[in-house]
């Protein structure tokens, strides 16, 4: 697919911010932690150099002493790492607080408070990057950023390709909505939206990344969103700033302008919220595993496809420009399209001002999940078959 221009780098580091502190050199400690976040339960790359730096950049010496205690998929409170640790409750709970809400490399949650490690992506990857405001960035989120480009480019990935169901679908634009006469309430966001009360938004941690790297495509950062009961944690850690709906739909209008892709969570409109982000197909991490490392049912299949009348095109190549999954390409004079990689946004039809382009019902179409539990227990042969094939082709390698 073509590769979109890149802009200069639009986020200005703040030097004068403290309290992300490194470790000066790995100790038994990260190579324990290492050894957690490489595991296929938690869909881990193999241990590695860069890994290795990740976890020494995320935990000092004495941070590690306490986050060696959290196991894989059981949170402990800080008596709990207390007790595992020797060390005093208060140092504990100082220094877990500062992790889940300073560096936001740990996830807390309940009452009492409870720790945990989350996989490298997705989970620690967006939620050390998640924020409400991009003045709050310093040279650790920039480091931070540049070591798991690093690790994402070693393809692991791939290792990960079985799917039994899709986490995510795209939503045709906005723009179109009005004509998809056979449309589910799904597919409208205007829809999706009407089942919550409470929105939020963040700044993009794909397009962060590369920015930070100064590798940006210079689109609008702060459109990532969530619906319903998630909000609320979030915007008091400092991670989304709430908005309302209005402007959710004038955010999200505004990305698709600007050639981005809205997706959701493929769970129904589950009482627990939503997720969506304003995808580009050069900087997002679930798009470029499609495009770039061809691992596919990351994201579900389109409830539309484009169908193109012959007679208006005039081969101006406008759809392949704006198509974000490279389905779109030119063999001299005719257009060819791949519906292997179309997600149904709709894009390339807004772009073509010919009219030669419109959108059909797909009927080979995913339904998507009622909800999130639902979601999780269609996924689990494949999370399950992912886990036993990467732990077994490690250990006989």
């Amino acid at each position: 697919m073509p590769k979109s221009k890149k802009a200069k780098q639009t986020i200005i580091i703040n030097t004068e911010i403290g309290g992300f502190a490194t470790a000066d050199r790995p100790t038994p400690a990260h190579h324990k932690i290492m050894a957690r976040y490489a595991s296929p339960l938690l869909n881990g790359p193999p241990k590695s150099d860069d890994l290795l730096e990740m976890v020494c950049h995320m935990y000092t010496e004495e941070e590690a002493e306490l986050v060696k205690h959290l196991p894989i998929f059981r949170p402990r409170t800080a008596e709990k790492i207390a007790e595992k640790s020797g060390r005093s409750l208060a140092d504990v709970k100082r220094i877990m607080d500062h992790l889940a809400l300073d560096k936001k490399v740990v996830l807390a949650s309940g009452s009492p408070r409870k720790y945990t490690i989350l996989p490298i992506v997705p989970g620690t990857f967006e939620m050390a990057l998640m924020t409400n405001d991009l003045k709050t960035r310093t040279v650790w989120h920039q480091k931070f950023a540049q070591i798991f480009e690093r690790i994402w480019e070693s393809e692991y990935m791939k290792s990960y390709d079985k799917n039994s169901v899709a986490l995510v679908r795209a939503l045709p634009v906005q723009k179109l909505a009005p004509t998809l006469q056979q449309a589910w309430p799904s597919d409208k966001l205007e829809e999706v939206l009407d089942h919550y009360d409470d929105f939020g938004l963040t700044h993009c941690q794909c397009r962060q990344t590369t920015d930070m790297m100064g590798q940006g495509c210079g689109k609008p950062m702060e459109n990532c969103a969530s619906f319903g009961a998630m909000v609320k944690p979030l915007v008091e850690r400092g991670m989304m700033r709430r908005v309302d709906k209005a402007e959710m739909i004038a955010v999200k209008k505004d990305a698709e302008e600007n050639g981005l892709v809205t997706w959701v969570m493929n769970a129904g409109t589950d009482v627990r919220g939503n997720g969506s982000c304003s995808c580009c197909g050069c900087c997002c991490h679930a798009l470029r595993t499609v495009n770039e490392l061809s691992v596919p049912g990351l994201i579900s299949r389109p409830h539309f496809m484009p169908e193109k009348n012959n007679e208006l095109c005039t081969s101006c190549g406008k759809c392949i420009k704006a198509c974000p999954m490279g389905s779109w390409s030119q063999f001299g004079p005719r257009m060819h399209f791949d519906r292997v990689r179309c997600i149904g946004c709709g894009l390339c039809v807004v772009a073509c001002k010919a009219g030669a382009l419109g959108l059909a019902p797909y009927e080979e179409a995913d339904v998507p999940e009622k909800d999130y539990t639902s979601l999780l227990l269609k996924s689990a042969p494949g999370f399950i078959y992912n886990t036993v094939s990467v732990f077994a082709r490690r250990l006989f390698r």
